[in-house]
């Protein structure tokens, strides 16, 4: 790939420092510990007129995995995984933003958006194995992953299992699985067993309203941000829920919410994370609720392929400030440091 971009780095710092691009003619000094835009970007038109997604199906044994596609099918692959109980309408604001040199596919996990439900409950690690269903699909060898939240856990795992097929990595507020006191595993598992034959008490509950969908969505999230607003949760809605008799319901499983079996521990979550070969940028929200653990856990893992990028918002920052969030992997994906 050649440099789409003015923005060269001067200095990559590893294991959890702040990498700091040089300023170029007509360009601002932002995220990588500079100051940044003000979280105005909710208020532009994302979507570039000419960057637009088409639909992607995507077979699987129990079904079919939904997905959006932006680009030209020849240009580097990336794959884009969202996160727990969201869907690939996340991505919505900031892919139209990112280099036309990339071919986004940005999935939905499956009991999520428009995606087959599994026919079992969902555990941590079939969603690493959901990444090499779709890699194979699309006949993808090597490729580049975007992720958020749950979505940087399954990448981050993948990468260091397969890292000869991942090419580079842009973690959005995440990295690894959340991860358990290895002697606290047990109960969690017990409670896992006793779920099991919960499944047909689980339901989805019917909205009057297509503003009684949006508010659910907003109440549901706002928890983890508070700059995420209404036109983030329509965002979300839009993919996350359809109509039915009597008003809207959610379009994920509700068996998403059952307690996994099986819970990472955290010396298994850092053993991954030190396999990683490929180049990492983690974009790291000052105001996220993982803040701190994302930062200890990145200087615990002691790998110089990860980096940290800062910017000012919290957990769905990529959403409301695409713009930042956008450059910040532009110029990381097209550096001469990042092999896409």
């Amino acid at each position: 790939w050649s440099m789409h971009r003015i923005f060269h780095f001067t200095r990559m710092q590893q294991n959890g420092s702040t990498l700091l691009p040089s300023r170029g003619a007509g360009t601002l000094a932002y995220g990588y510990g500079g100051p940044v835009d003000s979280l105005s970007d909710r208020k532009h038109s994302f979507e570039q007129a000419d960057f637009k997604s088409v639909s992607v199906t995507i077979p699987v044994p129990w079904g079919t995995i939904a997905a959006k596609a932006w680009g030209n099918p020849i240009n580097a692959p990336v794959l884009a995984l969202h996160g727990w109980q969201d869907n690939a309408g996340g991505f919505d604001n900031l892919i139209p933003l990112l280099s036309k040199e990339m071919y986004i596919v940005a999935m939905d996990w499956p009991g999520h958006g428009l995606s087959s439900k599994r026919p079992y409950h969902y555990n941590t690690f079939d969603y690493v194995s959901d990444i090499r269903y779709v890699a194979d699909s699309l006949k993808w060898k090597s490729f580049s992953l975007l992720a958020h939240s749950m979505g940087a856990g399954a990448a981050s795992w993948f990468a260091a299992a397969l890292p000869e097929q991942v090419k580079g990595m842009v973690l959005l507020d995440g990295i690894g699985f959340h991860s358990a006191e290895i002697t606290d595993i047990p109960r969690q598992m017990g409670r896992a067993l006793l779920a099991l034959n919960q499944d047909t008490e689980v339901k989805s509950k019917v909205h009057p309203t297509w503003e009684a969908i949006v508010a659910r969505v907003l109440e549901g999230h706002a928890p983890l941000d508070d700059n995420f607003d209404v036109s983030c949760a329509a965002v979300l809605a839009v993919r996350g829920a359809k109509a039915v008799e009597g008003g809207y319901e959610f379009t994920r499983d509700p068996k998403l919410k059952m307690p996994s079996l099986l819970r990472i521990p955290h010396e298994l979550n850092i053993a991954f994370l030190q396999q990683i070969r490929c180049q990492t940028l983690v974009v790291l929200p000052t105001h996220g609720k993982w803040y701190e653990l994302m930062r200890k856990t990145i200087s615990s893992v002691n790998n110089t392929k990860i980096h940290t990028a800062e910017v000012p918002g919290g957990h769905f920052v990529h959403m409301y400030n695409p713009g930042t969030v956008s450059q910040l992997i532009n110029d990381f994906m097209l550096s001469k440091n990042t092999e896409m």
